[in-house]
């Protein structure tokens, strides 16, 4: 669970924009102690929109922040289970205008297995977070700066081995988010639910086939015209080049239907990791589909998103991290269709001053060039900041 418990948390802050592709799993990899950490940082953040509008609003001003965090893993062979709390809080000094000057966050993660026999496993993912940009994102907020919400998501499966080589997998996801800011609340708050039932087959021991169907409906707590389901229909390959570097691969069809419109469109998704001795990890992930994100007005969405995640132990003192994500967006009806590209870079440094002591730099990028000018932005933050651990 360290990997990717710590990778929500930390090592992936810059990684947003990934509305579409949201892993919050456990891979149990070892034992993590019950660990405290208390950060403090300073910074600026600056977001220049294009065109001036009363509900989009610039700003500059710099920053300070401080949180607490706990996080504990158990790598039990039969059941593992990690815990995670993230609290904090950030000053704007100047201000942002629309918005009050301080925001607060709060992220809880719980993931649990439990093998129930040699064929059959159960699993369960949760997370929770309170909060607004420019802390760690879930990537389930939308590409604007919209303030506090609160994001929610729950992953259930059940898999089970009918053979050496045949196995299934079932799986119920629940996801929800909701905004501080009525504007957006009425045209964004929702609660999602997919049910998905996955057949796979061991070509070998390093290689898998899968066959995958999933449906999925999406419910807006303020609005009735635009709700939504999917039904999609998959293939894909699951493979292990080595114990450190697995890849995943799916391709289809998906049947969008909402009280606007209705379509058949092609759905993929790719997920690679790669990790190097712990020394190097590299994550990509990549989806192609209907998008239930910043509708408003549309009929539909169709993103395709992608995004490449770098961490680097330079030394045992010296790490390094980088990251960028985009996105393809088209937005049809609501008087004419809208195209966007949404990118986001990010690079940090860190150094371990003293055994629980240290220190890091972070700067991360993001411009949002669209058709309607009114969305289009750029937006530039940079931050110190220092934790100690116990």
């Amino acid at each position: 669970m360290a990997t990717a418990l710590i990778a929500v948390f930390t090592g992936q802050a810059f990684s947003q924009g990934l509305t579409a592709v949201r892993d919050f799993s456990a891979d149990f990899g070892e034992d993590v102690p019950l660990t405290w950490s208390f950060t403090t940082r300073g910074g600026y953040d600056s977001l220049q929109y294009k065109v001036q509008s009363p509900f989009l609003e610039n700003f500059e001003s710099y920053y300070v922040q401080g949180g607490l965090g706990l996080t504990y893993a158990d790598a039990d062979p039969t059941t593992p289970w990690s815990a995670a709390v993230d609290l904090g809080a950030i000053h704007y000094v100047d201000g942002t205008n629309r918005y009050d000057d301080n925001f607060y966050n709060a992220r809880v993660a719980f993931n649990i297995a439990h093998q129930m026999s040699e064929r059959l496993k159960i699993s369960n993912n949760f997370y929770l977070t309170y909060e607004a940009e420019p802390n760690v994102s879930t990537g389930a907020s939308t590409t604007l700066y919209n303030g506090q919400y609160l994001y929610g998501y729950n992953n259930f499966n059940v898999s089970y081995a009918w053979s050496q080589r045949f196995s299934t997998s079932t799986s119920l996801t629940v996801d929800g988010i909701t905004y501080e800011d009525e504007a957006v609340s009425g045209l964004e708050d929702r609660l999602s639910i997919l049910i998905a039932q996955q057949f796979s087959y061991a070509l070998t021991q390093r290689t898998s086939l899968a066959a995958e169907y999933r449906y999925r409906i999406t419910d807006y707590q303020e609005r009735d015209d635009v709700d939504s389901q999917s039904h999609f229909i998959l293939a894909g390959v699951d493979h292990a080049w080595s114990e450190r570097s697995t890849g995943s691969f799916r391709v289809g069809a998906e049947y969008f239907k909402s009280d606007r419109t209705e379509n058949t469109s092609p759905y993929g998704e790719v997920a690679f990791s790669y990790l190097v001795a712990r020394q190097t990890t590299a994550r990509w992930f990549g989806s192609v589909g209907y998008d239930s994100a910043e509708i408003g007005g549309y009929d539909s969405r169709y993103s395709i998103r992608t995004g490449l995640n770098v961490n680097h132990q330079v030394t045992k003192r010296v790490g390094l991290n980088g990251g960028v994500s985009y996105a393809y967006s088209n937005f049809e009806g609501g008087g004419g269709d809208v195209t966007e590209h949404s990118l986001l870079l990010s690079t940090g440094i860190s150094y371990q001053m003293l055994e629980n002591l240290s220190l890091d730099a972070r700067y991360s990028y993001s411009v949002l060039a669209s058709d309607d000018n009114l969305r289009e932005f750029d937006r530039n933050n940079v931050s110190v900041g220092i934790t100690a651990s116990f």
